[in-house]
């Protein structure tokens, strides 16, 4: 299953108008520690803009950080 994931991280698009749609969605992405410490945050936060905003945050930093390490 790790295989999977790790294949379909450069070409991730996120789509979902609900939180645990986009919760969902960016479960391939990340680490199983890096999901749950998002779901933690998520669900602390007030607001669905802002736990959008948290989710999306999230998902451009694992994948800059993965460009990086590509080049």
């Amino acid at each position: 299953m790790h295989r999977t994931r790790n294949q379909n991280r450069g070409s991730f698009q996120l789509h979902g108008e609900t939180i645990p749609e986009l919760l969902h969605a960016v479960k391939m992405v990340l680490s199983d520690r890096q999901y749950h410490e998002l779901c933690a945050a998520v669900n602390e936060t007030a607001g669905y803009v802002n736990k959008r905003g948290l989710i999306f945050a999230a998902v451009q930093s694992r994948i800059k950080r993965e460009e990086g390490c590509l080049e």
